[in-house]
């Protein structure tokens, strides 16, 4: 009775594993059960479903090819699968590996192979043989027509084949190995590493980063665990991650494969992160690699080079799956790529590629599908930021650097609204020391916008008046708003609200409500109102309400804002606090699901002013403390918010010295 639940749990995996077979095997389901009981007890800790999977392939298929990239754990998880069979007592089990044989003597091994089957003339069989081929892969050809002869001449035999690739036999069962995720990865790492690896956060991150570099497989962790003694070694694994063995079976994949193949797979390197096939065949396709045949390429390398997306990211919104390469086997293909002298002429590709992914982001931001934006950005953030620095490839004299320059301005979303800053101060300022072109008035409008976010407000009066002239030069009337928009905001920070509402008004003006690049005018109404709250709340709260008939669009960014404003009008108009908690809490929770930390410090001491204006003086606490850490090394408040601040900290202090004094008089 006590292994019920194991049983329960083994038919649902049978029947998860069934839409591998044409048809379902009760032999199959009976061996999924015990297969189960066994794992359940610590062997093959996150590939029990894939063991029970290919024993039910094993009683239903002839042929069954267990294929995956090099450190999978594909000949650790056909050896628990033999282990399963033999247990059973009912099948006569033979193991061949390959490894050093010839193609020249193969006749003789396949006559060995037939007498320990236990093939004789005349003798029937009285089991269904089961034959295990080992690293067969060097064998090509020659081997395959082997295997192909035994299936042929005896009778009942299955055929379990260990390799990177399926051999595309007729009637074969293709079960593809693939990496461990997320959990799984993680405690195999700490179990073959030790328990420290888990024991404070930031070890703990760069242990999953680690993982990750890794692609979950087995093989590369537990190596990479190993060499794990403690806390030092960390950083000399992370400089060298891959395994020597794990390097030279992906070279000898790559050496294996046809000249097509191996032509996708040194292009491929190029891409940073996941890729889809479209991303493939803009940036990968030339006359010598048509982009009608990268599609059969994918599928003949996905096997052995190619795993997964990040979780969450597997499939692109048109459902394609993404995919990138091993770790061990991009390196091999940057050293194919360089030496065939490509990458010069794949860099602008996929630049150009990068620039266009920016520009869909922005749209998408700008129709209010921001947080569609915002996924498809930080998917792709690692090619981003190598077609953004000139440090990481050649950049040329000529269009280059206009097309890093385009990709940093239309990611004005990432810097500015999720909390990102710095490093889009960073990548603008590298891309404009190469720029020889007169600069566009955006970029010197997020120029000046990155400055005032990051306190440098004399540098961002600078640069925003340059966007005020490049923008009358190249006539661009929305690039006028955003200046006064982003002068808006530098106000706003100083406390000077007045001036702050002036070109927040001209902003509004120019911007209008219809959607287009930058902030669009939905913000624009709610800095408006922040900077009339304290001033005329009667025309902030008139703000706060979408105006009735104009062509608006969603904007969550604004509307947290708007969210803001809400509540601030509320606390300072002695409104009802519990309706001004729950809009600052609304607001505080859409400031953090963009990553946006200045607005969710602002609104979180907000917040901590409501809560100690009701009484909650623990909850008002933990919320300036929260400030402080969104803050990071700037804990102090802007001029806009200092008064909110003060206020919070007053009320907070009162309270202290009334506990104090109720407690004395006890």
């Amino acid at each position: 009775m006590c292994h019920q639940p194991h049983v329960k749990r083994a038919k649902q995996v049978a029947q998860y594993s069934s839409k591998y077979t044409p048809q379902s095997s009760s032999i199959g389901n009976a061996i999924a059960a015990k297969v189960w009981i066994g794992v359940s007890e610590g062997q093959l800790k996150g590939r029990e479903r894939e063991l029970a999977a290919l024993l039910t392939r094993l009683a239903s298929w002839r042929l069954v090819s267990l294929v995956g990239p090099s450190g999978s754990g594909r000949t650790r998880l056909a050896r628990e699968a033999v282990e399963q069979v033999r247990a059973r007592g009912r099948r006569e089990v033979v193991w061949e590996s390959g490894a050093g044989l010839d193609p020249s003597v193969l006749g003789g091994v396949m006559v060995r192979l037939r007498h320990r089957l236990g093939v004789r003339p005349g003798r029937r069989l009285r089991a269904r043989p089961l034959l295990v081929l080992d690293d067969w892969e060097h064998l090509g050809g020659a081997g395959t027509d082997v295997m192909a002869a035994l299936l042929e001449d005896v009778p009942g035999l299955t055929v379990l084949r260990i390799s990177d690739r399926p051999s595309w036999l007729r009637g074969e069962s293709v079960h593809r190995l693939l990496p461990l995720r997320g959990s799984a990865a993680m405690d195999l790492l700490a179990g073959a590493a030790g328990r420290w690896l888990l024991a404070d956060p930031e070890t703990s991150t760069r242990a999953g980063t680690l993982a990750h570099r890794l692609d979950g497989l087995p093989g590369a962790l537990l190596d990479a665990g190993r060499r794990l003694r403690g806390p030092a070694d960390l950083a000399d694994v992370e400089r060298h991650p891959y395994p020597s063995q794990a390097l030279a079976a992906a070279e000898r994949a790559y050496a294996r494969s046809t000249r097509g193949e191996r032509r996708l797979l040194s292009r491929l390197a190029v891409f940073e992160a996941d890729f889809d096939l479209d991303a493939v065949r803009e940036v990968c396709a030339t006359a010598e690699l048509p982009a009608e045949r990268i599609p059969v390429l994918m599928e003949g390398i996905a096997p052995f080079a190619l795993v997964p997306g990040d979780p969450g990211g597997d499939v692109d919104p048109a459902g394609r799956p993404r995919t990138r390469l091993t770790g061990p086997m991009r390196v091999v293909c940057l050293r194919a790529l360089e030496a065939a002298g490509e990458r010069g002429d794949l860099v602008p590709r996929h630049r150009e590629w990068c620039a266009r992914l920016a520009r869909r982001a922005a749209e998408q931001w700008s129709r209010g599908r921001q947080r569609e934006a915002r996924a498809l950005v930080l998917r792709q953030l690692p090619d981003l930021q190598v077609a953004m620095d000139p440090r990481t490839g050649p950049f040329s004299r000529t269009a280059e650097p206009g097309v890093a320059l385009d990709t940093v301005v239309h990611l004005w979303f990432l810097w500015v609204a999720c909390g990102r800053a710095e490093e889009g101060r960073t990548a603008l300022r590298r891309v404009l020391r190469l720029h020889q072109d007169p600069v566009p008035g955006r970029a010197w409008w997020l120029a000046g916008y990155l400055d005032s976010l990051c306190g440098d407000g004399a540098e961002a009066e600078s640069k925003l008046l340059n966007g005020q002239l490049a923008a009358r030069r190249d006539e661009d009337e929305r690039c006028l708003g955003l200046v006064e928009h982003a002068r808006g905001v530098e106000e706003l920070r100083q406390g000077r609200v007045r001036e702050a509402a002036d070109a927040f008004e001209a902003a509004l003006r120019i911007l209008g409500e219809a959607p287009g690049f930058g902030p669009g005018g939905a913000l624009c109404r709610a800095a408006l109102a922040l900077a009339l709250v304290r001033r005329d709340p009667e025309a902030a709260q008139e703000l706060v309400r979408p105006p009735s008939g104009a062509v608006g669009v969603h904007d969550p960014w604004a509307e947290a804002w708007l969210g803001h404003a809400q509540a601030e009008l509320l606390r300072w108009d002695q409104g009802p606090l519990e309706v001004a908690a729950q809009e600052a809490g609304r607001a505080l929770h859409s400031h953090l699901s963009h990553d946006d930390t200045v607005g969710a410090a602002c609104t979180a001491e907000l917040a901590a002013d409501i809560a100690a204006a009701r009484g909650r003086p623990a909850l008002a606490a933990e919320l300036l403390r929260s400030a402080d850490e969104l803050r990071g090394t700037q804990p102090i408040a802007t001029a806009y918010c200092a008064p909110v601040r003060r206020r919070a900290e007053a009320a907070l202090r009162l309270r202290k010295r009334v506990s104090r004094a109720w407690a004395t008089a006890g």
